[in-house]
């Protein structure tokens, strides 16, 4: 458990970076399939083997909110100020590690080719998508979000589905919520959310809690949405599967170089 809970702060500080994925880290550390497995089977199961599955989901939850909260201020400067090294050191953490994805599996079969191909097409997609709409800005993060700002309840309903949208993200190697929430114009104001909420708590300012929870409540119900359908995947077309996340994977590093 002690492994899991370093390995998950690694897949939350991962999650905060534009243009890598959490997801691919988790399948890096060999605690994708296990994530997965037992957020999407979490109502199926019986109480014993569901009181094991919280114990093991709450350790991830408190490494990715760990690394989240601690590292939100870090790599914000970092990304910012020192793009290139940051990207850098993730892109030697995924490099050596994307063969041991489809290990053993044919690579030479024609619908793990096509797999791998579709994985591919996904993620110039949202490359594509990224060099549209993305910030590529790497000065000093401008912060869209003022202090004292009505939080309305078409913003809080923005910030529900750009959680559910970062859930998915989370939840599908390749691709990076926080590209998606930069995409959608909330990804500085998330992460000045996150990085304040020490300092606001500190003054007993609790304004700043409404967008977290919501924005918590549409992560929730993407996690569970979304990894049902790729615990599904991975039972019942695990091969195929798996060179389409390789597919994705293999171009998000140019997603990552991008992105800066």
């Amino acid at each position: 458990m002690i492994l899991l809970f370093f390995k998950s702060i690694i897949i939350g500080i991962a999650n905060i970076i534009p243009g890598v994925s959490g997801g691919t880290l988790a399948v890096m550390l060999n605690v994708y399939d296990p994530i997965t497995e037992k957020i999407g089977n979490f109502f199926l199961v019986d109480r014993k083997t569901k009181v094991s599955y919280f114990f093991y989901l709450l350790v991830v939850l408190i490494g990715a909110g760990t690394g989240i909260f601690l590292f939100a201020n870090i790599i914000r400067y970092s990304i910012t100020n020192y793009p290139k090294i940051t990207v850098t050191v993730f892109t030697l953490l995924i490099l050596p590690s994307i063969p041991y994805i489809v290990k053993g599996l044919d690579y030479k079969k024609k619908k793990n080719i096509l797999a791998f191909c579709y994985g591919a097409i996904v993620m110039i997609i949202f490359i594509l998508l990224g060099l549209k709409y993305g910030d590529k800005t790497t000065g000093a993060v401008t912060i869209q979000l003022v202090e004292g700002v009505c939080f309305t309840r078409g913003y809080l309903l923005k910030l529900l589905f750009c959680g559910i949208i970062a859930a998915g993200a989370m939840i599908i190697p390749g691709i990076s919520g926080s590209l998606l929430l930069m995409m959608l114009g909330e990804y500085y104001n998330v992460v000045y959310l996150i990085s304040s909420l020490v300092s606001s708590l500190k003054e007993r300012s609790f304004t700043i809690l409404t967008p977290l929870i919501v924005l918590a409540l549409g992560i929730g119900i993407g996690l569970v949405a979304f990894s049902k359908g790729i615990n599904y995947l991975l039972k019942n077309h695990r091969e195929f599967t798996l060179f389409f996340i390789e597919g994705i994977i293999t171009f998000s590093i140019i997603q990552m170089w991008l992105s800066i």
